[in-house]
């Protein structure tokens, strides 16, 4: 494990990048990009490689800008673009899909400030600048229960704290964490954005989970760093239902998962047609012809299929619910995409798994790296814990209790 303590070198504010046009367009693009980016995988796994030169790709290509509104410029593309696109990601090289997780779920929140902050932003995300993370904490308190110091200071404010699960922080440009206060008797939520070439910055490489290992997703340290009031904004826009804008969140981890899922099937799939004997007993002269591999394959099969079928309905109600801004769209698409978390996680999960059954020893083998697909779903699944999702889907269907806002669903 390399340990990287000081902030990005390369910038893209030196040039622009693409502005991508359309749903189509970014379809294409991120299909083209993954199919590089899938040869190096298992590599970049096994080296702990930070995906650089990938990033930089994706940003050249426009994809960081992607979500962008129209009216700054942007293609706006769909709910459902965004999921397929994280899920063909997320398949090539699951680290690489989830690095700008955090740039798609922050971006939209510069809309609810001042119109020359979101002018400025969006302008800047266009050009190429990526959105990190540094809001979560390692400690044992609960989420949000934050134990930075965040104090006012003229013209803006300074911060001093240390941050971890910071996915994509060392590709980063701006590093959002977010604040909790009481405001004339009402709780608010806003979000800081730190341009990470600040002076009191610390970006420590050292995440070395077993899975998704090149996420970068380990420690920002901030000591006195300044924040101008131009970077703040409200973390939830003044809207009928604002949890609305956040529902990509749950919605790219599900892709994510899918996209997991279908690279461990298409690679067990070759590995048994192109690698397994038969058994002394298979009736059939080939392995991949034995009735019960035949089987069980099939019943493999049906977990991607139908988590990608839960996961397409998810986005498409997503798209309706930002049409309707309203509070049953945005339940529904909630409630949706808790039904995708659960179905993708487990078919990424199951499918890692148990597809070794179906092979044999020999697939365990270092040259395979076959157990990254286990390590990646197994490590991607445990963001936020499932067994909630299923306890708030519960007590909704069962009790009527609407799933509270800070409950992942």
């Amino acid at each position: 494990m390399n340990i990287r303590t000081t902030v990005p070198a390369s910038s893209p504010r030196a040039g622009r990048a693409q502005i991508i046009a359309s749903d189509a367009e970014t379809i294409e693009i991120v299909t083209a990009l993954a199919a590089r980016f899938r040869k190096d995988a298992i590599a970049r796994d096994r080296q702990r490689a930070l995906p650089r030169d990938e990033i930089e790709a994706l940003t050249a290509a426009g994809f960081f800008g992607a979500t962008v509104p129209k009216a700054f410029g942007g293609a706006d593309i769909s709910s459902v673009t965004v999921a397929n696109a994280f899920r063909i990601l997320a398949a090539a090289d699951p680290s690489i899909g989830q690095i700008p997780q955090n740039h798609y779920c922050w971006l939209p929140t510069v809309a609810n400030g001042a119109p020359d902050q979101a002018a400025f932003f969006f302008g800047r995300f266009l050009a190429g600048d990526r959105i990190g993370n540094a809001h979560s904490e390692d400690t044992k308190r609960r989420p949000n229960d934050y134990t930075h110091e965040l104090r006012k200071v003229e013209g803006g404010w300074r911060i001093t704290g240390r941050k971890y699960y910071s996915t994509g922080a060392l590709f980063a440009h701006w590093l959002p964490f977010t604040a909790h206060f009481d405001v004339d008797g009402s709780h608010k939520a806003f979000i800081y954005f730190v341009d990470a070439q600040q002076k009191g910055i610390t970006l420590l490489d050292d995440w070395d989970g077993m899975g998704q290992r090149v996420t970068a997703s380990g420690t920002t340290i901030f000591e006195d760093v300044f924040v101008p009031d131009f970077n703040v904004f409200p973390l939830l826009p003044p809207s009928t239902d604002g949890r609305s804008f956040s529902l990509n969140a749950g919605l790219i981890h599900a892709a994510i998962d899918l996209g997991i899922a279908e690279e461990a099937l298409a690679d067990a799939k070759a590995y048994i047609r192109e690698n397994n004997r038969p058994w002394a007993h298979n009736p059939q002269p080939e392995h991949h012809d034995e009735p019960f591999v035949v089987r069980e394959f099939g019943k493999l099969g049906v977990k991607a299929r139908t988590a990608a079928v839960s996961l397409e309905a998810a986005a498409r109600k997503i798209d309706v619910a930002r049409e309707a801004n309203n509070t049953d769209a945005v339940l529904a698409a909630r409630l949706a995409i808790a039904d995708a978390r659960l179905l993708c996680s487990e078919a990424a999960t199951h499918i890692a798994d148990q597809f070794f059954p179906l092979t044999g020893a020999r697939a365990t083998l270092g040259k395979y790296d076959l157990d990254r697909h286990w390590r990646n779903a197994r490590t991607h699944s445990l963001h936020d814990p499932l067994r909630w999702k299923e306890f708030h889907l519960g007590n909704y269907y069962l009790n009527g209790q609407l799933p509270p806002p800070n409950s992942y669903v």
